[in-house]
This record gives structure tokens, sequence and C-alpha cells, in this order.
């Protein structure tokens, strides 16, 4: 299993950090984990097209982690080289209405024109997903919201937060992952509702007693080598802040 950060910033357009979006390689399956502005052209770096998405997954449907749907779907009806394999989208419960009126608001120009898409709405529980094992749990951010654990074949897994306030759920679906990926979007003194910070974030990675934590999702006021030493005076395990285009493998 390969893990691949395609953007560790946030709503605040950086050269360094894209939008968020992770890309999961397994046994020749692309899956995608949110699809924030600019994600395309990171997929691109791995030569990875839009003919290439197997499945794509969503945490909520907030701007900085979904508007490259809507040039994937696009470039998807371009005539000469269009999509033909079909899609299907994994998240929360009112993506569907979601998904709907924004096909609506573009009209016929997101519509596919030789593949089919499929949404699928999840609440909490566990379904596979191809050859992965996918359990879903709220999160506290907003009402769709979701956060993901992942298990192939082999055991491997990697835990998502997408967006999240502290939470014991998300504490579930990190329990004794290979990889947890938590946002941390501001240092300690600059708490919002809604988000991680580090003290909170390096509380719920000793708690999940994950084998490795990786921390994105960055606001401009973090500063990295502050944030690590407050989530490793709490975690002992292995710790790394995303960078964009970082790989693990599982």
């Amino acid at each position: 299993m390969n893990v691949t950060i395609l953007g560790s910033g946030t709503a605040v357009p950086s050269l360094a950090r894209n939008s968020s979006g992770v890309l999961i390689r397994d046994e020749g399956v692309n899956t995608l984990i949110d699809f924030g502005y600019g994600t395309l052209k990171q997929l691109l770096h791995l030569e990875i097209t839009y003919h290439d998405i197997d499945r794509i997954f969503f945490t909520h449907n907030h701007p900085d982690h979904m508007c490259d749907l809507i040039p994937f779907l696009f470039a998807s009806r371009y005539h000469p080289a269009a999509r033909k394999k079909d899609l299907e989208i994994v998240a929360g419960r009112g993506f569907q209405d979601f998904f709907d009126k924004l096909i609506a608001a573009f009209k016929h120009w997101l519509v596919p024109t030789e593949y089919q898409i499929r949404v699928t709405e999840i609440d909490e529980g566990t379904k596979n997903f191809g050859s992965h094992r996918v359990t879903f749990k709220k999160v506290r951010h907003i009402e769709m919201s979701r956060g993901y654990r992942f298990e192939n074949p082999a055991g491997k897994t990697v835990a998502l937060s997408g967006d999240t306030d502290y939470c014991q759920s998300m504490v579930e679906l990190g329990k004794g992952a290979d990889l947890m990926i938590l946002e941390c979007a501001m240092p300690d003194g600059g708490k919002i509702a809604g988000h991680l910070v580090p003290s909170l974030a390096g509380k719920l990675a000793k708690e999940a007693d994950c084998k490795k934590l990786c921390l994105t999702h960055f606001y401009p006021p973090c500063d990295m080598d502050a944030m690590r030493e407050t989530v490793s005076a709490i975690y002992g395990g292995e710790l790394v802040l995303a960078r964009d285009l970082m790989q693990f493998q599982l």
C-alpha cells in the first residue's frame, strides 16, 4: 500500500502546500481521499490522469476538500479522450443532494458521456470497497464529516481524519493503525472549533496507539518546529509533518 500526500495545506493559497488530498495506490487501484483545488496537477506529477482514478472518498464537501472534482468531471468529457471507466464517489449523508445540485449548476458540462458515476452515501460502519475493508465514522467538523480507516488484504491500515476536532470516533479509527493522518490546522494558541491543534492531535494519537502519525492541513500560523515539540511531548510514536507529494510505503 502506497500513500501519497497530495496536499498538506488549507483554504489559504500557497506555492508550497496544495489543498487537501491523499492518494492510496494498492494492487493497481487508485483511491483518492478528498480532491482539493490543485489536486489534478499534483496527480500529474505522479503520472496519474483523470482516466486512472478508480474511487473517490470525501471526508466532507468544503471547497478545499472537493473543488477539483469540478475540473476532473469536465476533463473526463474531453471528446478525443473521454474517460470510460465507471467512477464511484463515497461520502457522508447529504452528498448526493449536494452532487446533484453541483451537476445542475454546470448544466451538461459535468455530465459523463462515456462512463457512469455512482454516489454511495455512508453513515457509520464497515464495508468492502474493492480489495479494501473500509471503516467510517462521524467526526467533529460538520454533519457530513466522516473519518476513514482503510485495511488491505495484507492487513496494512491507514486512518484519515479529514477535518476534525478531538473525538473518540477518530481514536477508534486510528487504533493500532500503521499510519494515521490527522489534520492539525492551527497552533495551540489559535484553536478553532472543528479543528485539531498539536496538543489534541498528540492526545488523539497517543490514545489510538498508532504506529506512525502524519500531521497535515497546516494554516500559515503553524510553526513546524513548535508543533513537532508539542506533539512529541505527548505521543511517543513516529511523527511526520506532511509535505506535498510525500509518500509512505506500508
